[in-house]
């Protein structure tokens, strides 16, 4: 081998190693800056899991969608630090599955994510954690509430969540329409469409559904778990919906059975459902509260005997809307004369 050979490859051996030297600086600075995001990422993810917000009611259940904007928000304030990584929301939830914070729960329409970092996770989740999750801002309402209350001994058959929406007064008159002639009834009417469906879990659908706040006024933030708060209604406005909706809240045997039960136990807060009433301003669903209450014998207090009898006041015999049905869109046989409502 030549001086200029042996040179030109001493060269090249020189520049090799040099080469890889750099290359893995490159590496371990490519691993620190890596392992520093995900430090830091972890310890800001925590602080935003650690209790639930007006925004975000659960933080242990999220959709994909959800949890992808929760960590653009961890992102942003992680880049105002200096803190950067080109890593995609995507690859960021692998990552947390493959260690073990995440787990994954596959709905029909829906992906749901548990997310507990520390713990080990688990998969129990119950539908107040996915409604919850797929309408942060939305009402559990209709059978769902119903369940929650312990009104029913029935499986739900679909559950619900409620967007609420301001809508202007309508008429004290009565302003639903005729639900039938005035005659006697028969059950004979066919199910309404119960809402957009969301997803299906387990073969049960979970609907959304929009209504106008004024006739939703009972809606209360309830604690379900230290990560987990639910907007529900309350047991009085359940009892209330389930007049107005028969059909969402499960059925007629649903509803007579979640009344039966809530008179049994006296109407815990009777007052709170006459406040309800007279926000509502709805005299249809007061006049079928009274008719409900003689049908079970049930005698209401001062409060709620004033509410109804403020709706009974109102009752023009003669008018377009005054005879109604007990359950819209089931038809009945009897007619209660003190509140002209059609019942069983």
């Amino acid at each position: 081998m030549t001086l200029a050979n042996w040179l030109v490859k001493l060269t090249y051996v020189s520049l090799t190693s040099q080469f890889a030297k750099v290359n893995e600086m490159v590496k371990s600075a490519v691993q620190e800056s890596s392992d520093a995001f995900q430090e830091a990422f972890l310890d800001r993810l925590s602080v935003r899991l650690a209790r639930p917000t007006p925004d975000w009611p659960t933080v242990r259940c999220w959709t994909t969608a959800s949890l992808k904007k929760l960590f653009s928000e961890v992102c942003k304030e992680l880049a105002e630090k200096q803190i950067y990584s080109d890593s995609s929301h995507e690859s960021l939830i692998q990552w947390l599955h493959r260690i073990g914070f995440e787990q994954d729960i596959v709905a029909e329409g829906e992906t749901f994510h548990v997310v507990d970092l520390g713990a080990t996770t688990k998969s129990d989740l119950d539908p107040f954690e996915f409604l919850m999750a797929v309408r942060p801002h939305g009402v559990i309402c209709y059978f769902s509430a119903i369940a929650f209350h312990s009104l029913t001994s029935q499986p739900v058959g679909h559950h619900h969540v409620a967007e609420l929406q301001v809508s202007k007064v309508q008429d004290r008159s009565d302003p639903e329409p005729r639900i039938a002639p005035q005659q006697p009834h028969l059950r004979a009417t066919s199910p309404p469409r119960l809402g957009t469906q969301l997803f299906r879990f387990g073969g049960i659908p979970f609907f959304v559904t929009k209504r106008v706040t004024r006739l939703v006024p009972g809606v209360q933030l309830r604690d379900y778990g230290p990560r987990t708060q639910i907007r529900i209604t309350t047991l009085e406005q359940t009892l209330l919906d389930a007049l107005y909706k028969p059909f969402h809240a499960g059925g007629p045997d649903v509803v007579f059975e979640a009344w039966q039960e809530a008179t049994n136990a006296g109407l815990q807060d009777e007052e709170r459902m006459a406040d309800h009433l007279t926000q509502m301003r709805f005299p249809a669903t007061a006049r079928r509260v009274g008719a409900m209450l003689e049908i079970l014998g049930y005698s209401p207090g001062v409060e709620l005997r004033r509410a109804l009898d403020d709706a009974q006041a109102t009752l023009d015999p003669n008018g377009p809307f005054s005879r109604i049905s007990l359950l819209p869109g089931i038809e009945y046989r009897s007619l209660n004369e003190n509140w002209l409502v059609w019942i069983p």
